[in-house]
Order: structure tokens, then C-alpha cells, then sequence
């Protein structure tokens, strides 16, 4: 009886973990979305990356599109 519950408590516990996990890395596919999405717009409305006010730029159009996103920049 006592293996069984421990087997019992290890499989909710690895159950759990792996519950946990699956959700994370759903957020963490939806921040890679909005990071790439935000890049490529950046990077097509400044497209001149050696100008420095071009890089400004690109990052003030980043930082407004995650932020829109609901992501933190």
C-alpha cells in the first residue's frame, strides 16, 4: 500500500509539472510570435540599419508594437 501511494503523489506531481510546462510554453510561443511580428515591422518601416536615428527608430517602433502585443518589450 505505501508504494502505491508514492507512486501516487510522484504521478499527480509529474502530472502537474507537466500541466505547468504545456502552459508556459504556450505564453512563451505567443511572446516569440509578437517578438518576430514586431521585429519585421521595425525592420521593414527602418529599413537602413547602419543610420543611427534608423536604429532609434527601430527600437521606438518595437517598443510600441510589443507593448500593443501586451508583451513587455
Amino acid at each position: 500500500m505505501r508504494t502505491a501511494s508514492i507512486f501516487a503523489i510522484a504521478a499527480l506531481i509529474g502530472f502537474g509539472a507537466a500541466a505547468f510546462g504545456s502552459s508556459a510554453s504556450a505564453q512563451n510561443a505567443g511572446r516569440d510570435a509578437a517578438i518576430h511580428k514586431c521585429i519585421m515591422e521595425a525592420q521593414a518601416r527602418f529599413p537602413d540599419a547602419a543610420n543611427q536615428d534608423a536604429q532609434r527608430a527601430r527600437t521606438d517602433v518595437y517598443i510600441t508594437c510589443m507593448r500593443a502585443a501586451g508583451q513587455t518589450p
